[in-house]
């Protein structure tokens, strides 16, 4: 007899059913994970939406996880052992473009992943590359552990910054990938760390997290950073905003010869001041998702930081929630990182 496990399914634009569904069955190489908590990603609502160019209904959303090991199909490189606690890197590249055996999978051609492309985790099991398998280390619960993956992409982001003790930092945007970036800009030894934001919940949330925050619905960032920094402007600036104003302001309160990262992925072209990018001869680069040694980093600044890092964390919500959990994650006004609890 076929074992049965409920999922949260993607089955056309706006709309999200909970089916009983077979239990996935691991191939050689692969794992199968009993998946306890998962988070709400910006992609998943673009996916709802019907907007994202991969993601096929129907289809089980959720990259964003951590579980128990269930069943394993060959040894992984961690030596994890079944009941162990994990998480899933859920990048899935294609090991032969030039970009993979350069050693640079996180932009493989091709790159897809786990509940985009595949499976994801919005399910009580969910199978994936034993490859993909990361353990959870002491003091790491489950719902922290649905937090590895997005703050990866903050570690990698700074990390891409090459941020130097004392280094001044602006984040544009805080929402969840915003405010992680700041968190571990500030680890990184950057001071001071200012986040805009227009919303006044994150806003006091940023601040709660030993940020320094500006109300840009209240008062212009571009104005408030050049006044904090004596009108020279901040070394590093990540834009986690994706959109056209911010844009702007993060090429002008950057200083001269300094970098902005280009964290947020806008979905339409967005004119900006070139103008400021050639006279101040700034760096901008552009990073996408993490690379490997990222999702290690992450596991280890979670264990040693994990209790303000939960801030970002909303309470959880069921699979059979699913369309309040989205619409209160999309709302935004009082949540960061929305979860489920699954198992």
């Amino acid at each position: 007899m076929t074992r049965k496990m409920k999922a949260l399914v993607y089955m056309g634009e706006e709309r999200l059913e909970i089916q009983e569904l077979p239990i996935p069955v691991p191939g050689p190489g692969e794992a199968l994970v009993r998946v306890f908590s998962a988070g709400i990603c910006g992609t998943d609502h673009s996916i709802l939406a019907g907007t994202h160019p991969r993601a096929k209904a129907p289809l089980i959303m959720g990259h964003e996880c951590a579980g128990e090991l269930a069943e394993l199909r060959g040894d992984t490189a961690s030596g994890l052992r079944e009941g162990d606690a994990v998480t899933i890197e859920p990048l899935i590249s294609c090991g032969v473009c030039p970009a993979c055996k350069s050693g640079n999978a996180h932009v493989c051609k091709s790159l897809k992943l786990y509940g985009i492309d595949a499976p994801g985790a919005f399910a009580e099991y969910v199978a994936v590359s034993s490859s993909s398998l990361r353990p959870l280390a002491e003091g790491i619960d489950y719902r922290l552990g649905a937090l590895i993956e997005p703050l990866a992409v903050a570690v990698h982001s700074v990390r891409a910054a090459g941020l130097g003790i004392g280094d001044s930092v602006c984040v544009m945007g805080g929402g969840p990938i915003g405010a992680l970036v700041a968190l571990v800009a500030k680890r990184a030894g950057a001071n001071p760390v200012i986040v805009c934001e227009r919303q006044s919940f994150r806003v006091e949330l940023a601040r709660s997290l030993g940020l320094e925050a500006i109300d840009t619905s209240q008062a212009d960032a571009q104005k408030e950073v050049m006044e904090r920094t004596g009108n020279e402007g901040v070394d590093v600036v990540f834009e986690a905003a994706g959109v056209p104003q911010t844009l702007v302001d993060a090429y002008r309160i950057c200083r001269i010869r300094g970098a902005v990262i280009q964290v947020a992925n806008p979905k339409k072209p967005i004119p900006t001041d070139l103008l400021a990018l050639s006279f101040k001869e700034l760096t901008i680069k552009g990073v996408r998702v993490y690379a490997s040694g990222d999702f290690d980093r992450a596991i280890a600044i979670a264990a040693s930081s994990g209790p303000l890092f939960r801030k970002i964390q909303s309470a959880p919500f069921s699979l059979d929630q699913g369309e309040a959990a989205f619409q209160r994650s999309r709302r935004g006004a009082d949540v960061m990182r929305v979860l489920f609890d699954i198992a």
